[in-house]
């Protein structure tokens, strides 16, 4: 995983099982809104920054759609994104290095105890890009997608095919997805990474859109995802209980070690209610996911959008997710390389998104459309995580705030 995509896990939690929920939100927005496209050109902009000056990235995005035929359509997305700021390296605070040392190797190298993780700083430029096509043949509709992403260290081409089948008088919609990544990581500029390493990705969805009522529509996804290769961070390290450490505030840190393939299930559920007498419409999601990494989390969703008067809406928002932790994190690791290599364990990682965690996404979003072919989109959230194994530092988990603005024209 590169930094660019360490912090978009951060940002579309923010930007969380970030492929997965693409896919499910792009067959989700194909099922109802194709046969109402209206062509249209969006530009939106978005300013994340964490807290203490950690981590800020700005992302512009531009995206078109268009109906070329009845029954075709096409869509595509540019993406860049500007990263810079400073993220945790893996390692302990200086004083939990020092309280490690004590216990292990009975002394303590040099240096001044702290309770903040180490940070390293970093930045970088990504671009992006997806281009589909729509195609409509009776109850019958099939999208295929192609997606490319390039930044210094990490080099991503993606396929995907989508199909969705109407029954029941469009009442009910089924829809089955698959999509592939090959992605390259390269050494760049990492601490741990000497070679170029390849990555695969699978996904497939299966998933029914359910009209139940003429203002209650319910959504449920079943995702799977098989991804094989080299699925470490080659930004991260652990701490050893080894005896060349020299100076608390500089630790000798190893590449972590992750499984070299992950299987993750995520089945979702989604329920949208219009209520006439307000002039509103009420959202509500549960998702679950669970993972051969030993991680399970789950994720509640709620939204509120509001229709007031002709031409505005204003949706506060809510999303709240806790996982369990990886079988192999830790903040440090026995064994030595040199004298103990029998006790280091198999897999390894010190990432602080592998712990026992929770975050919560709060925010508004406003929408106007200001003219009958212009409409303008703000937005606000905080975003918060915490741990919650009592062990990993507090300092090691982000706060934020995100702030989005953007237009749309109609044509």
């Amino acid at each position: 995983m590169s930094k660019h995509q360490e912090l978009t896990s951060t940002v579309r939690e923010l930007r969380t099982s970030a492929e997965a929920v693409t896919l499910a939100v792009a067959l989700y927005l194909l099922s109802l809104n194709r046969g109402a496209c209206e062509d249209h050109i969006d530009y939106r902009y978005e300013n994340y920054r964490e807290d203490s000056g950690r981590i800020g990235v700005d992302t512009h995005s531009w995206l078109f759609e268009d109906q070329l035929l009845p029954w075709l359509s096409v869509k595509g997305l540019a993406v860049y994104d500007a990263i810079s700021g400073a993220t945790p390296t893996g390692g302990p605070t200086p004083t939990q290095a020092q309280s490690i040392m004590l216990n292990t190797l009975g002394y303590a190298a040099p240096g001044n105890p702290s309770d903040q993780v180490p940070l390293a700083h970093m930045s970088d430029k990504r671009w992006a890009g997806t281009m589909d096509a729509a195609f409509s043949f009776g109850p019958h509709h099939v999208t295929p997608e192609f997606s490319y992403s390039s930044e210094h260290d990490y080099l991503s081409y993606g396929a995907a095919l989508n199909y969705s089948l109407d029954l029941n008088g469009k009442n009910t919609t089924l829809n089955l997805g698959w999509a592939h990544d090959w992605d390259t990581v390269l050494p760049a500029r990492s601490p741990f990474l000497y070679s170029m390493e390849h990555k695969d990705t699978d996904h497939v969805l299966v998933g029914v859109n359910q009209l139940l009522g003429p203002k209650t529509v319910l959504t449920a996804n079943l995702t799977i995802a098989s991804a094989r290769g080299y699925l470490s961070d080659p930004y991260r390290g652990v701490m050893f209980d080894q005896s060349d450490q020299f100076n608390l505030n500089d630790l000798i840190l190893y590449p972590e070690k992750r499984p070299g393939h992950r299987l993750s299930y995520v089945p979702e559920i989604t329920l949208r209610q219009y209520l006439t007498p307000l002039h509103a419409g009420v959202e509500a999601s549960y998702r679950y996911y669970q993972d051969t990494y030993g991680i399970a989390a789950h994720t509640i969703q709620l939204a509120w959008h509001q229709k007031i008067g002709t031409f505005l809406q204003i949706s506060p928002v809510f999303r709240y997710y806790r996982q369990s932790a990886a079988s192999f994190y830790a903040i440090h690791f026995p064994g030595d390389f040199v004298y103990d290599p029998a006790a280091i364990p198999a897999n390894y990682s010190s990432d602080y998104r592998l712990s026992t965690m929770e975050t919560f996404n709060a925010g508004v979003e406003m929408s106007a459309r200001v003219r009958p072919w212009l409409t303008i989109d703000l937005a606000y959230k905080r975003y918060e995580m915490y741990g919650l194994d009592g062990v990993t530092s507090p300092s090691a988990y982000p706060k934020a705030n995100i702030v989005t603005v953007g237009a749309r024209l109609w044509f």
